[in-house]
């Protein structure tokens, strides 16, 4: 489930919120930095901030005025069936104005806040107004074929017209729709009255009614019994039994069956893959074998079930790197995983850095255990779920990537049904030559100091090496509170193969509180300045200090190589 961000700009609207957060337990209350006392999270620009919310894909209520929001959003409106919900609230708590997110449950949240404060919300969207939904926004077992019809649905309903029911629809059913007959059946039986409007629901392909809407539930499953299916075979059987696509829910196999021809099937395809350990008695008396060009079994439910029901989903596993900094630096892709994974594993220090939502899980351990970590997420994912495990920076860079990789290599058989993807973060070092220039301009080298998984004479050796080879080095891990003497090594062996005028860049917290940005030289650098929150950079004989635009100091090392 995606969070609320509640969003402040005066401590006004901050008892409003701490009402709200309270009915509301996955939300989150931002205030602006200098203006807002009492907020879990602060933030310094209000526009960055509201549009890092809305791609991150947050419900947004912002107790502030709709121009606000409406100047901040509008350089992001896009698809207007994916973004989020965005809520208008006064700080009073007596006006509340959905203003984007109509058909992604934005009525639906006025109406439940609306509920909390006992107040009406201002909804505009007369389907949602009249009959407690939008018949454009079906839920996500429901695929609406013509779309386009409903606005003008919408308007025959509302000025009178009779309305009939063909098929089964539990959100129609319960609805305020107006309907004068509701036939179960998907054959329309004997309705035809020229001007009546028919809302129809069948998974069977066919044009939509004259005067109404044609819905297709998910209730069609395909059981894969043998290697080499594609998506095309599927699609095929699909279309000689006259059913349309948009109803295929979920492919299913047995787990001792075809599950990798199954996994690209149901990737292919876009839809969800279920394997069965044995087969249910509802799933048996629901099986129906259509036409099979190859074995594989068309399966039609009487109506959409969860995909938990009908067996064990496969998991997935996904390695994220957050960046090193503010969500603003993640990208959108990870941001869409992080909301979409059911677990978070993770260092305990980057998953407090993550927004809680109701029904994720999170499991924290600290930063000495990788291995342990990777082997718990592959276990969980192997048990149906998705899996998100949280690196900061990017996670193919001395973080969880190759952790992972490494257990899937020593045990390459026990985790064969998890799909793994690996999903790049912006590193430390980039964000760090980022804030004082392009000191990593030419080639470079990256070494952690970090002495735990190797030993530190292979650290002096590829040091010496990259600095005998005039390379940029950045470096990870510098110092701990234990480990000072490396540090003191490292700048001794540099020396001796570096000049002393050699710029040299400090980066702590970059990009978080805290941040410092320091350059000095080799020779005047002070160890005691670095601890296993900088990042360091140290230049090529190429590397040059200058002046910027504004007289800030900028490093860089030049492309060219003369």
């Amino acid at each position: 489930m995606t969070e609320h961000a509640i969003i402040l700009l005066n401590n006004k609207g901050l008892p409003l919120a701490k009402r709200l957060q309270k009915n509301l337990p996955e939300a989150i209350i931002w205030g602006l930095e200098g203006r807002v006392e009492g907020a879990d999270r602060s933030f310094a620009e209000t526009g960055e901030h509201i549009r890092a919310v809305f791609a991150g894909n947050a419900t947004i209520i912002g107790i502030m005025a709709t121009g606000i929001l409406i100047r901040a959003l509008a350089p992001a409106l896009g698809n207007k069936r994916r973004e989020p919900p965005v809520l208008a609230l006064s700080d009073d708590g007596k006006v509340i104005i959905p203003l984007l997110g109509g058909l992604t449950g934005a009525n639906e949240r006025a109406t439940e806040i609306g509920k909390i404060l006992r107040v009406v919300p201002s909804i505009t969207a007369s389907g949602a107004r009249h009959f407690g939904l939008q018949l454009e926004a079906p839920p996500e077992d429901l695929y609406l074929a013509n779309p386009e019809a409903a606005k003008v649905v919408t308007s025959d309903i509302l000025s009178g017209k009779s309305l009939h029911l063909i098929g089964q629809s539990t959100w129609l059913e319960n609805s305020d729709l107006p309907f004068s007959t509701i036939e179960t059946s998907d054959q329309e039986g004997a309705i035809n009255h020229d001007d009546d409007i028919i809302i129809k629901v069948t998974p069977y392909k066919e044009a939509p009614p004259k005067h109404g809407l044609l819905y297709h539930p998910k209730t069609l499953l395909v059981e894969l019994e043998e290697q080499g299916i594609t998506a095309e075979d599927i699609t095929r059987a699909i279309k000689a039994e006259g059913l349309a696509r948009q109803a295929l829910a979920a492919l299913i196999c047995p787990a001792s069956g075809p599950v990798e021809c199954a996994k690209q099937c149901a990737n292919d395809l876009a839809v969800p893959l279920c394997l069965l350990d044995q087969y249910s008695e509802l799933t048996i008396k629901q099986r129906r074998a259509l036409t099979q060009p190859k074995k594989m079994n068309l399966i039609i439910q009487k109506n959409p079930q969860a995909i938990e029901f009908l067996g064990r989903k496969t998991g997935k596993l996904s390695v994220v790197g957050l960046g090193p900094g503010p969500a603003g630096w993640r990208t959108p892709e990870v941001t869409e995983t992080l909301n979409a994974a059911e677990i978070l594993v993770g260092y305990e220090t980057y998953l407090n850095l993550l927004p809680k939502r109701l029904g994720q899980k999170r499991f924290a351990s600290s930063n000495r255990v990788e291995r342990e970590r990777a082997r718990e997420a592959l276990d969980m994912a192997a048990n149906g779920h998705h899996v998100a495990v949280v690196s900061s920076g990017d996670p193919g860079i001395f973080a969880m990537a190759s952790a992972v990789i490494e257990v899937i290599d020593a045990e390459s058989t026990r985790w064969q049904q998890i799909e793994l993807e690996v999903l790049p973060g912006v590193s430390a070092m980039q964000a760090a030559a980022a804030r004082i220039g392009a000191p990593l301009g030419h080639d470079f080298a990256v070494i952690s100091l970090s002495d735990i998984l190797k030993p530190f004479d292979v650290i002096k050796d590829r040091l010496k090496a990259a600095a005998q080879a005039d390379m940029v080095i950045a470096i990870y891990n510098p110092a701990s509170k234990t480990r000072r003497e490396q540090i003191e090594t490292v700048k001794a062996l540099l020396l001796a193969e570096k000049t002393p005028e050699t710029p040299v860049l400090l980066a702590k917290n970059v990009g978080r509180r805290g941040e410092e940005i320091i350059t000095t030289l080799l020779s005047d650098l002070n160890t005691n300045d670095i601890d296993m929150r900088t990042l360091l950079i140290i230049g090529s004989s190429k590397t040059k200090a200058v002046a910027g635009p504004s007289g800030e100091t900028l490093l860089y090392t030049p492309r060219t190589y003369r």
